[in-house]
């Protein structure tokens, strides 16, 4: 039994660690450039784009992440097998939404095949 009660913690007491995105930091991070961009005057938001050689690393960490969780690599083109490059990445939740639009519309079937013809009657 005193097994089992060593594992309940104390109360009030969290077991949960948040890593990454959800750890105090980083939520500290993203308060503290709100509140910079706030004070600023500027309306608009700026992105940070990082150098070349940094972008470069980021899509190949992007890529190895994507290989090992899903056991395949995205960049090689399911047609033909060659290697793709990242060119861009979309963010703008319009943009996806207009793309993915397109994209269901154009496998949708339109309207039904056309029925055979019947035979003519052979006119003698």
């Amino acid at each position: 039994m005193a097994r089992v009660l060593v594992q309940i913690p104390d109360p009030r007491r969290h077991l949960v660690r948040y890593y990454g995105a959800y750890s105090n930091r980083a939520r500290g991070q993203r308060r503290e450039a709100e509140e910079k961009l706030q004070g600023s005057g500027s309306g608009e938001v700026e992105e940070a784009v990082p150098p070349a050689p940094e972008r470069a690393a980021l899509r190949r960490r992007w890529a190895n992440l994507i290989r090992r969780v899903y056991e395949t690599d995205p960049l090689v083109c399911p047609r033909c097998g060659a290697e793709m490059r990242v060119i861009g990445f979309i963010t703008e939740p319009k943009v996806i939404t207009r793309i993915l639009d397109h994209i269901r519309k154009r496998d949708r079937v339109s309207r039904p095949p056309p029925l055979p013809q019947p035979a003519m009657a052979h006119i003698a």
